[in-house]
């Protein structure tokens, strides 16, 4: 066998979209939702622009031209050597009934790569790093009292990733099966800081770096069609996927800083390992395929109610439910017809009741998605995802948010291995 040289204008791609992640990263944000503040922060759910632009479904989908990060049995018809980079905006426009502010970020949504072992056998190895928490938030407080006057600000940043190798297979011909090897890693950092209007404060910063391993497993189901009478041309699946409990070692370290006249102090403190239990969670979607249509959707739901620091279960939270519906005006792939003829046109609905459940209130976020995908060349291709959604509420001096997503995958795949042809 011989690798098949890549495609230079794929490697300038990949490169500018890599540096381009890196540095929106580094310099993009201003700040987010206070209700990152709580639980390890906002969970992203595992999209790919493609399957944000459809409200979130893909549990149930086969697709030999996507990634699909929901479930590991859906890669099983990938044919070729695939690959996926994500880049997310977000933009918050938050008020809790007296203020209001826009706060927005970008940052590196993921990077995904599947290899086909055994094609007509659908086994496929995957790997891939993607984000599964956030946290990204500055909130002030302005305490007056007859005899001083300072502010008191919250600032966060971090979050979770998640690194994952897997593999895929069709047991046989209807049925599809995956699992994938997760392991999380990540730090979350809380600062509360007392400002006293000239250089004088006092600031306390709370690090705590997470690492713990999990499994997922999923599987699709195909052969419905079959069972109801549809004809060859139509594809009607269902699909499940299940993510065990992980327990992830925690170590926390404080640093503290006072400033007084002429004085400046430092301290800092390490606490022993502690374990926090990221809880299980399990979905469930279906799909129905068409030569130009494709339907989706899905119900994924998360035990986070018993999320434990040690043995202490957190008040803030709750168990989180989703449910995506959404579809794509295919494209044809026929390289001889117009270019806009083969853009997809996605739409989509979804509805989160999340984690959080502040000071006795449910967050929950409602919203509308839609997307489109960008031809380049052969395989090679821009997805692009947009999400409006509404969040939280007032009551209790709680925020509500508004917020914007943008995600853009880069999308692309070619044979690596060909054998030499027999003279």
């Amino acid at each position: 066998m011989k690798i098949k040289s890549s495609n230079n204008l794929i490697i300038v791609l990949l490169i500018i979209f890599v540096e381009l992640s890196a540095t929106v990263n580094s310099f993009g944000g201003n700040g987010g939702s206070g209700y990152s503040r709580y639980g390890i922060g906002d969970i992203r759910y595992f999209l790919s622009s493609r399957a944000a632009g459809m409200g979130g479904g893909g549990i149930g989908v086969l697709a030999n031209n996507s990634i699909n990060r929901n479930n590991p049995a859906g890669l099983t018809p990938i044919g070729q050597t695939s690959y996926s980079l994500g880049f997310l905006y977000e933009g918050f426009s938050t008020t809790d009934g007296e203020k209001s502010g826009y706060f927005s970020g970008a940052s590196f949504n993921g990077i995904q790569l599947a290899i086909p072992i055994m094609p007509t056998e659908g086994i496929v190895l995957s790997a891939g790093l993607v984000p599964y928490s956030n946290i990204n938030y500055h909130v002030i407080s302005p305490v007056t009292s007859p005899d001083l006057s300072y502010d008191v600000e919250y600032l966060g940043n971090g979050g979770l990733s998640m690194a994952h190798i897997g593999l895929s297979g069709t047991l046989v011909s209807d049925f599809h099966v995956g699992a994938k090897m997760n392991y999380y890693l990540g730090t979350l950092n809380y600062t509360t800081r007392q400002s006293f209007g000239n250089l004088n404060y006092s600031e306390v910063l709370r690090s705590m770096e997470l690492s713990g391993f999990g499994l997922t497993l999923g599987t699709i189901y195909s052969g419905l069609n079959k069972a109801i009478g549809l004809s060859s041309a139509k594809m009607f699946t269902m699909g499940a996927v299940f993510t065990t409990t992980s327990y992830l070692t925690a170590t926390e370290e404080k640093f503290y800083t006072y400033r007084m006249p002429s004085v400046l102090t430092r301290d800092t403190t390490t606490t022993n390992e502690t374990k926090i239990k990221l809880p299980f969670s399990l979905g469930f979607g279906i799909s129905y395929l068409t030569e130009r249509f494709l339907f989706a959707c899905d119900v994924h739901y998360q035990n986070w109610k018993q999320i434990t620091v040690d043995v202490n279960t957190l008040e803030e939270l709750r168990d989180s439910y989703r449910i995506s519906v959404g579809g794509e005006f295919l494209a044809r792939r026929d390289q001889s017809i117009s270019y806009f003829q083969r853009i997809p046109l996605r739409l989509g609905f979804f509805y989160n009741s999340s984690y959080y459940l502040i000071k006795g209130n449910p967050i929950n976020e409602i919203g509308i998605t839609g997307g489109f995908g960008i031809p380049i060349f052969g395989d090679t291709r821009i997805d692009i995802g947009a999400e409006y959604s509404f969040r939280g509420t007032t009551d209790q001096q709680l925020q509500k948010d508004k917020i914007l997503r943008l995600s853009f995958t880069l999308n692309g795949g070619e044979i690596w291995f060909i054998r030499p042809q027999q003279e």
